[in-house]
């Protein structure tokens, strides 16, 4: 069965100049796709919804009661996506204006982990609620 967990993280592009957003967003976007380690999260997974919003210069991703073991393949994809947008976001010759968060809950009530970039917002949040047989 294994331990599962409810994951979804958010990479954005944020410069007050949309085309500086643009052009930073389609960058990224080629890279991500010719690394071979970031390459594997644009193929379709059934299991999670993984969204290019080209609109809004923004990569989104959820999945929920997932096995995310370091050791997947899938996973590191997405470990290695995020990655990159730390990368990009601690270059400081870039002036991409990067933000990135990502939120994992686990089955236990104190595992919750969440990483973001200094300028991430609360795009993501957790909420606690009670559920009851009745």
């Amino acid at each position: 069965m294994g331990y599962r967990s409810d994951v979804a993280y958010t990479i954005r592009f944020v410069h007050d100049d949309d085309t500086n957003n643009e052009q930073s967003f389609y960058t990224f976007l080629a890279e991500a796709k010719a690394n071979a380690a970031t390459a594997a999260c644009f193929i379709e997974q059934g299991w999670a919804e993984f969204q290019i919003d080209e609109a809004n210069f923004r990569i989104n991703f959820a999945a929920d009661g997932v096995k995310w073991y370091e050791s997947y393949p899938d996973v590191q994809c997405h470990e290695a996506l995020l990655n990159l947008a730390n990368e990009w976001d601690n270059d400081e010759d870039n002036h991409a204006h990067i933000a990135f968060q990502f939120v994992r809950i686990g089955e236990e009530t104190d595992d919750i982990q969440d990483n973001r970039s200094e300028s991430a917002d609360d795009w993501i949040y957790v909420e606690r609620t009670i559920s009851r047989d009745w």
